[in-house]
């Protein structure tokens, strides 16, 4: 069974925007290969620092994401206190174990006193790095705490004619200088002075560092019919507008390292040229789930985009664990016989392998909502033939979006 173009938009913006499911998926797996290429290959790789180029869209992809589910949940209608009791248990509780959970695999590598592995554990949970990727969560729960004026912001914006295009304009110059400023201070961060270098170390847990795409996320809800529309009819422009600024991001790239740059800071995801790329690849993702949920029925292909969808924050919270244990499992030994390129491959799958095999262990165990921010998945459901009752039968928190 297939649905009409029209008759997915109808249906998306009254419930849940189906399109979301397939964006969320494809940005996981590309978070999942950034991680990878960065964790197989050497710092000063080249062909690994132009692929992390090209993949450091996906917190951005994220942000925008987690902007335009909330706006589109709650822009009629936003009650505080269960908003923040029910995000704040859901991601709050899950941030805290995990971040834990990673600092103390962090003294396995490098032991501490007790004194100072507590201090540092206190540092971590402010900061979001008890491992590399926990800083989302941290930026997300930021945003939380600011969505009622983010909120107003937008609906202020209305009020005059052009208002919410010259806010989105704004919102783009003041991220293009926000990205120079970073990107540009970062090689000081070797020997930082005063307190400004110190928290440039921390500017990726910062929710202002990505404010251009929440601004993108929120206005596209409020309009989420007419870009869904917008997208679907013009298939060129969009391709378009990836491929030009894909080659401008890797131009800008080859040209850095070209001059001395090393490829690791070339690479770095501040940069000016990554905010047209990163808008360009949001809507281009967009459009494809936007197509695919167009056609959308109750085959096997539907099921999987939305289970894994599903586990998508369970499997963001475990990856760099199984990384992790690649590396001090057949990574070094596989490395002698393998070329990088089939490594990473091999290491991609491996992983994603292993990390979705845990979470469909601790959806089915009592610990699901505090390890995977998901309800208990129970073993046996019962089926269902209706399309509308096609969906995951338990009520996911997903990262970056989901019901509420």
């Amino acid at each position: 069974m297939t649905v009409a173009p029209e008759a997915a938009v109808r249906v998306n913006s009254q419930d849940h925007i189906y399109a979301v499911d397939l964006v969320r998926v494809l940005t996981f797996a590309c978070v999942t290969a950034v991680h990878t290429v960065a964790t197989i290959n050497p710092a000063d790789s080249v062909p690994a620092g132009g692929a992390a180029m090209l993949l450091h869209f996906t917190r951005e992809a994220f942000f925008a994401l987690t902007a335009f589910v909330l706006v589109h949940r709650y822009r009629n209608r936003l009650r505080l206190r269960p908003f923040w009791r029910r995000r704040f248990l859901l991601v709050g509780v899950p941030y805290v174990i995990w971040s834990v959970i990673y600092s103390g695999l962090a003294l396995i590598t490098t032991p501490l006193p007790p004194t100072a592995a507590l201090i540092q554990l206190a540092r971590n949970l402010l900061t979001g790095t008890a491992w590399y990727h926990l800083y989302f969560l941290v930026v997300t729960m930021q945003f939380y705490l600011l969505f009622p004026l983010f909120l107003r912001l937008l609906r202020a914006s209305a009020v005059r004619r052009g208002g919410q295009c010259a806010l989105l304009v704004i919102g783009a110059a003041l991220q293009l200088g926000i990205n120079a400023v970073l990107h540009w201070a970062q090689p000081n961060w070797a020997h930082p002075s005063g307190i400004a270098a110190k928290l440039l170390q921390y500017d990726g847990s910062f929710v202002g560092s990505y404010m251009f795409y929440l601004l993108l996320g929120g206005l596209a809800a409020l309009h989420s019919d007419r870009v869904q529309a917008w997208v679907r009819g013009h298939p060129v422009v969009v391709l378009g507008a990836l491929l030009f600024t894909g080659v401008a991001a890797e131009g800008w790239f080859l040209r850095s390292v070209h001059h001395g740059i090393p490829a690791l800071w070339a690479s770095d995801v501040f940069q000016p040229v990554m905010v047209p790329w990163c808008a360009a690849v949001i809507t281009a993702l967009f459009a494809l789930g936007v197509a695919w949920a167009a056609r959308r029925g109750t085959g096997l292909g539907s099921r999987v985009v939305e289970i894994s969808s599903d586990r998508s924050f369970g499997v963001f919270l475990i990856h760099p664990m199984a990384l992790w244990a690649w590396t001090l499992g057949p990574s070094e030994w596989l490395s002698l016989r393998v070329p990088a390129l089939s490594l990473t491959v091999i290491a991609f799958l491996a992983v994603v392998l292993a990390s979705v095999l845990v979470v469909e262990l601790l959806r089915r165990s009592p610990l699901s909502l505090m390890l995977t921010g998901k309800r208990r998945t129970r073993v046996s459901a019962p089926a269902h033939s209706d399309r509308s009752e096609s969906s995951v039968p338990t009520e996911p928190i997903r990262l970056g979006a989901g019901r509420t």
